[in-house]
């Protein structure tokens, strides 16, 4: 904040970004009200003893939180950086949401944005985190799956979406198999394709996929024109350079197998998601 800005606003929000401020950064924002004589007319300096207190319950709320939800990656990263790194981000980032829970994703957004990495912080951070936080998204997701009656049928020629709990993700990293044991492996060629889903069951699943599955299960993801999973093979083919009749027996199989998970159904369908009842689209 400029200081015209801090001069500008009500006596009562200055005391609140004063001691904010400080909280946020202990060492470098000191809390005193003694040099801001419009501020010591509403309100006295804390005790050192109870200002501490203050600020180790935010720090340790943040610190446990992002431990849990990170595990692999503050063990990669170590105990002392990973203290540092919290700090960082309460220091850098301005959250837009309220809700505790949705600070994991303030927190991927602080990596892409704001953090300024060291030289002994893998490259593969920011992709860890975000596969790290995937399962709590999908945890909290409002959104249900699919429960797929037993006679729908896999068809080429028939349009199917991707269950709003199942998310296609691409890595450069393999983030999934990710240790402190191997966290020092060279980068791979291949690109990692996953998909995380919530299960029947309410339980979150990883399941890598190969390149080309991916690509066919993110196609029905972003299947906006509703192309039939024929027409998006062959889009997929001429992308590639593969051949359509060499994969399409394979795409069949495919399909059989999402349907049994409930991670897709036909488009021309419309059912409840818990009861397996339903009834055509008009």
């Amino acid at each position: 904040m400029k200081p015209n800005d801090f001069e500008e606003l009500p006596k009562f929000q200055r005391l609140q970004y004063l001691f904010s401020n400080h909280i946020r950064n202990p060492e470098n924002a000191p809390y005193s009200v003694e040099n801001e004589p419009v501020l010591a007319e509403i309100a006295q300096d804390i005790d050192p003893k109870r200002l501490k207190a203050y600020e180790s319950l935010f720090f340790n709320n943040l610190y446990e939180f992002f431990s849990n939800l990170f595990p692999v990656l503050k063990s990669i990263v170590g105990e002392e950086r990973w203290q540092e790194i919290v700090r960082e981000y309460m220091v850098k980032h301005r959250s837009k949401t309220p809700l505790f829970h949705e600070l994991g994703q303030e927190f991927i957004l602080f990596l892409q944005n704001e953090f300024e990495p060291q030289s002994g912080d893998p490259d593969y951070m920011l992709e860890l985190a975000h596969y790290e936080w995937v399962e709590l998204a999908l945890t909290i997701a409002e959104e249900e799956g699919f429960v797929n009656p037993l006679d729908v049928a896999p068809e080429l020629d028939g349009v199917y979406e991707l269950s709003p709990v199942a998310y296609p993700l691409a890595y450069e990293w393999p983030v999934h198999k990710m240790t402190l044991e191997n966290s020092d492996e060279p980068k791979p060629e291949c690109i990692t394709t996953l998909l995380a889903f919530r299960d029947e069951m309410d339980q979150v699943q990883f399941m890598e996929l190969s390149p080309v599955l991916y690509e066919l299960v993110q196609a029905m993801s972003d299947n906006s024109e509703q192309a039939t999973v024929r027409t998006l093979l062959r889009c997929l083919c001429e992308d590639l350079g593969l051949e359509q009749t060499m994969i399409e027996d394979f795409a069949v199989s495919i399909l059989k197998d999402l349907i049994a998970m409930h991670l897709i159904r036909p488009v021309s369908l419309n059912w409840s998601n818990r009861n397996g009842h339903f009834n055509e689209r008009q």
